[in-house]
């Protein structure tokens, strides 16, 4: 199967996972839970197709959603919110929760987007939709004690959120590996060339919790 078939029929499913999760959203009594699905989903569109694919798979989510569910505080959750960060944990993967210093900058800049991103759909719920969204906003609000209240409960509850994320997205990516390119399978193909012009298998294994197997630890098992 070609690189760009495979990156393909990836990012294919993960668009048909998502839109699941978003219609879960909208048609079942729950939270805003199944989003934080969709936006791995794009997540993995992006890193196993491409950053092409990945806003297609955001896109058709939000229409299809919105389709499902029309105007609600949901739908402007997934739109302000659940995309982009499915977009943004791209470059955020590359900040590890396992080092300090990484994991520092990660939750700073977590809360920096949920504060931004969940003040956005509150001021446009409160002051630009003020009607035909499905719930009263500010009355909603009002009983949790205020909008500084319910950042403080959500920040919280998104960062903890973001680290589940990260773990699920480095064991996922380890069993996902990245597609090889034509010049890569090349490169890859001549590095397996022994001495005698036979080929060995080079390509790496994984063993069941998503770590790679190293060629060594075989020799020192039979030894």
């Amino acid at each position: 199967m070609k690189v760009q078939t495979k990156k393909l029929t990836t990012a294919a499913v993960c668009t048909a996972l998502a839109v699941i999760a978003c219609a879960a959203t909208a048609y079942l009594p729950l939270s805003f839970m199944p989003l934080l699905l969709a936006a791995f989903c794009i997540f993995l569109a992006c890193k196993r197709g491409s950053m092409v694919y990945g806003l297609l798979c955001a896109a058709a989510s939000i229409g299809l959603m919105f389709l499902m569910s029309g105007l609600t505080v949901k739908w402007l959750m997934l739109v302000l919110i659940f995309a982009p960060y499915g977009v943004a944990s791209v470059p955020l993967n590359k900040l590890s929760y396992f080092k300090w210093k990484t994991a520092l900058i990660r939750v700073v800049t977590v809360i920096a987007f949920f504060n931004l991103t969940i003040g956005v759909v509150y001021l446009i719920a409160t002051n630009v939709l003020t009607v035909g969204l499905d719930i009263n906003v500010n009355a909603w609000v009002s009983k949790v004690g205020g909008y500084a209240v319910l950042a403080v409960i959500a920040t919280a509850v998104l960062v903890s959120l973001d680290f589940m994320f990260y773990a699920t997205a480095v064991t996922v990516l380890k069993k996902l590996p990245a597609s090889l390119t034509k010049t890569e399978l090349i490169k890859q193909k001549k590095a397996e060339q022994n001495s005698d012009g036979r080929a060995e298998n080079t390509q790496p294994e994984y063993d069941i919790f998503g770590y790679e197997i190293k060629k060594g630890d075989d020799k020192k098992d039979d030894e």
